[in-house]
């Protein structure tokens, strides 16, 4: 028997990947896990602990320890992923009481796909796995750098996705700055489960 696994889309990602959170589940589902998607907490608290709002950060990563315990969690968003794995032991000054990761790793790792074509990452996540990072690693977003600094972000971006019209991304912070750039953006895994489930 398959273990069960917990989808934890984030706060953008349970927006803007809706559609896809619902695909991958019933794709798990299909073979042989038991799958659920966990609605609250639907932050990780990153939002709060980047605008200094430490008090709130520490009842979300609680809350987040609280209903994650023993659990296998598959997140939608390499950046959420960064800040808990640092975070919940340097604010709370515990360990991780759960195990989690990056959906499309798990995807690949497990081999439950054959191939997953080059997709973007979001830097978090890039520093969390020790890839090297250069200047076009990043999409321009940064999370507040993109309001802070529009035109050094705007610059990046164009740089980065010059001839292209259409980006594969895994991280829904990205996607949305993608999006509001007037480019298309979708999931690596969408096309391929949609494939193998014809």
């Amino acid at each position: 028997m398959k273990k069960n696994l917990f989808l934890f889309p984030s706060c953008v990602g349970s927006i803007l990947y809706k559609d896809i959170v619902l695909l991958l589940k019933n794709f798990l589902n299909n073979r042989g896990f038991k799958t659920f998607i966990i609605k609250k907490p639907f932050c990780c608290g990153q939002v709060f602990y980047n605008t200094g709002n430490l008090k709130e950060t520490h009842k979300i990563l609680f809350q987040i320890c609280k209903h994650f315990k023993n659990k296998e969690i598959l997140i939608l968003s390499g950046s959420c992923l960064e800040f808990l794995v640092k975070n919940i032991p340097k604010i709370l000054g515990k360990d991780l009481n759960f195990k989690i990761k990056e959906i499309t790793e798990f995807f690949i790792e497990e081999k439950l796909v054959d191939f997953v074509p080059e997709y973007h990452k979001s830097c978090h996540f890039k520093t969390l796995k020790g890839e090297k990072l250069d200047f076009f690693s990043c999409c321009g977003f940064g999370g507040v750098f993109s309001s802070l600094y529009p035109q050094i972000s705007d610059r990046i971006f164009k740089i980065k996705f010059k001839e292209t019209k259409k980006v594969l991304s895994c991280e829904p912070g990205c996607s949305l700055f993608i999006l509001s750039k007037g480019l298309k953006t979708e999931h690596p895994l969408e096309s391929i489960i949609k494939k193998i489930e014809k």
